[in-house]
């Protein structure tokens, strides 16, 4: 079997009238099949005639199919895909062009301005191609041949400290990607994906840019990025795959145990009742019944939630599936393109990221950071040698997590190295753990904990909505008592000892991780 490249390739040329993608415009749904990307693939190419193998070419534009189709005109032209965040500034894409020094960009009407403001710094000519003013038309697909070493994406991490650097991805990483989901056997001929994450982050890249169109699966697009949109479109196309990160899993979680928190008594109790009773065990069909107007609300058809990016909240996981949900969480990074580990449907352990895919080697080094070999590890860091030696030594990947393996092959992750507090008195604290216990209060929708002047300090954005509903005047004592319950069984020196509420969402990276080191400056600004 070739490469998924190859596999697109054969979709497109054997199956032109199965559905590639489900676009949603002006509140109405327009299909378009393998043979209108094919076309998209081929005028785009037609655009980017002038690449040799290896030159890079940006992609600048918000998720839609043209996004898709961009990406496999370079990879089948031989050039080199930079996906970059149609949310950045001119100033920072300037610093991405800047170090990429691509030879096209493909962008949309929407972020034209910002991508033709960046180029016009760059002191050479970028050619700027916008997908909205192109007619696409038929035509044949030209086709390079790949080896897998060679690199077909470079990924900029936005990172947790905000310093970017390029993730050099090789086609035989993203094809092991590819083979080990397929291996796990999960998916089906029938499944239908939704496509919610941005997708220049390497993990909604891979599980709903390039996994779908290589299985031949329908990928759905979402028109507005709101709860309700993503919900109902989830609802009315029948999608059976959510490919989310915690943030989006422990909303909808909240605003079920919200909804759950306004119901008369009676009703309450016997639902929190089910819901303690179904967290033991029962049969998935008895808790879908049981809970069947949640699946009329989040999704009918769902069959898995995968979640990534970030750790999910054991509590959010076990009332999810108590509720007769099926979670899938894995664990990854950029540089390992992404996947490491997932759980499976018949090989599950709620609060662990599963064990290792196929042909990746997992270690925990005496400091007990994850260390990881496989086919699925980065080529290395772009313009940056002396960087990617201090993370890939003798073929092993230095995660900068912190974890363990358990017996059964299972791998826990219990923080950063560069998050790990170590406070005056040389205990370590690991601010997640902290974060986790106090979003179990339904009062409580964000949190952020750091170290500053000797302290612990946390940020906490509350659902000021419950509060009004359960008629609390007091909101700083009131989340003051929070914290100090959920926090009780807690050793003194992992106590918050001061905390501000904030009314906005806390500064995280587009995949939804806690930009920590932003923390403070927040904490000065918030009264």
């Amino acid at each position: 079997m070739g490469s998924f490249l190859e596999r697109v390739l054969e979709n497109i040329e054997e199956s032109p009238e199965k559905t590639a993608f489900v676009r949603k415009e002006n509140g109405k749904y327009r299909e378009l099949t393998f043979r209108d990307f094919g076309n998209q693939i081929s005028t785009l190419e037609e655009l980017l005639r002038g690449i040799s193998p290896e030159d890079r070419v940006v992609i600048f534009m918000e998720n839609r199919p043209e996004w898709v189709s961009s990406l496999f005109s370079i990879l089948f032209l031989g050039g080199i895909a930079v996906p970059v965040d149609y949310l950045l500034t001119p100033e920072e894409l300037f610093n991405i062009l800047k170090d990429s020094q691509p030879k096209y960009l493909i962008t949309s009407s929407q972020n034209l301005k910002t991508a033709e403001k960046a180029v016009s710094n760059l002191g050479y000519h970028v050619r700027v191609i916008n997908v909205d003013d192109i007619e696409w038309r038929e035509g044949k697909i030209q086709y390079r041949r790949r080896r897998l070493d060679e690199v077909i994406l470079i990924l900029y991490t936005s990172g947790t400290t905000g310093n970017p650097k390029g993730v050099m991805l090789t086609l035989g990483n993203l094809d092991h990607n590819i083979r080990a989901v397929e291996n796990l056997g999960f998916l089906r001929e029938d499944d239908r994906f939704v496509a919610i994450l941005p997708f220049h982050h390497t993990y909604p890249l891979m599980a709903t840019a390039v996994l779908p169109v290589s299985l031949k699966l329908p990928l759905v697009f979402i028109e507005k990025l709101t709860p309700t949109d993503i919900l109902s479109t989830v609802n009315e196309q029948n999608v059976t795959i959510m490919v989310g990160v915690p943030k989006l899993y422990q909303v909808i979680h909240h605003n079920i145990m919200a909804e759950i928190k306004k119901l008369p008594p009676v009703k309450r109790r016997l639902i929190e009742g089910a819901l303690k009773l179904f967290r033991k065990g029962a049969p998935t069909s008895v808790k879908r019944r049981f809970f069947s107007k949640v699946h009329e609300r989040i999704g009918r058809n769902l069959r898995f939630m995968i979640s990534g990016g970030a750790k999910l909240s054991e509590d959010v996981w076990r009332d999810l599936e108590a509720m007769g949900f099926n979670i899938l969480e894995g664990y990854g990074l950029t540089e390992t393109s992404p996947l490491i580990s997932v759980n499976r449907p018949d090989r599950k352990r709620i609060g662990t990221a599963g064990p290792p895919v196929d042909e990746v080697e997992v270690k925990v080094t005496e400091k007990g950071e994850i260390i990881v070999r496989g086919p699925n590890v980065m080529k290395g860091y772009y313009n940056k040698p002396e960087e990617t030696r201090k993370v890939i030594k003798d073929g092993w990947f230095y995660t900068g997590d912190l974890g363990f393996v358990d017996e059964d092959g299972f791998i826990h992750i219990t923080g950063r190295t560069k998050e790990v507090i170590v406070l005056e008195s040389g205990k370590n604290v690991y601010p997640e753990d902290i974060e986790i216990e106090l979003l179990k209060s339904p009062y409580i929708l964000e949190v952020g904990v750091f170290y500053s002047d000797g302290r612990l300090r946390a940020l906490v954005r509350p659902d000021f909505e419950l509060l009004v509903d359960e008629g609390v005047s007091d909101v700083k004592s009131f989340i003051k008592k929070e914290i100090n319950r959920l926090l009780r069984g807690f050793q003194p020196y992992k106590k918050i000892k001061e905390f501000k509420i904030v009314d906005r969402e806390l500064p995280r990276t587009r995949i939804g991780k806690l930009r920590r080191f932003l923390l403070p400056k927040v904490w000065e600004e918030v009264e």
